[in-house]
């Protein structure tokens, strides 16, 4: 699994759940290693599995897990809890923007 394939727009049930499971197991790895590096405690949210048919409680969540990796690790974030997933153009700048935050932190803690 690498950062990669949260660039990568899901289009079939298969890539979604790909994307899902890839996108847990990352946080679960940051909130890991933040914690085996400072003993911050990170709180973790079920984002796996996901559907963009049914977002309202996982954006809100993953947005909350994003500001706290965010704020711990010095990382500027976005919003990231508004996009609609049948919106191409939306779509893919959500994709650009979460999968860099996802990259800032797996270089500052030299994983993934």
């Amino acid at each position: 699994m690498t950062v990669a394939t949260l660039f990568q727009r899901p289009e079939t049930a298969d890539e979604f759940s790909t994307w899902s499971f890839t996108h847990q197991a990352m946080h679960r790895d940051i909130a890991r290693v933040i914690f085996e590096v400072s003993g911050i405690r990170l709180d973790e949210f079920v984002l796996d599995p996901f559907d963009p048919k049914d977002e309202a409680s996982w954006a809100t969540t993953h947005q909350i897990m994003h500001e706290q990796m965010n704020r711990v690790l010095g990382i500027s974030g976005f919003p990231l809890n508004a996009v609609d997933w049948s919106n191409s153009d939306q779509l893919e700048t959500w994709l650009r923007v979460h999968g860099n935050e996802h990259f800032q932190a797996g270089q500052i803690l030299n994983i993934g």
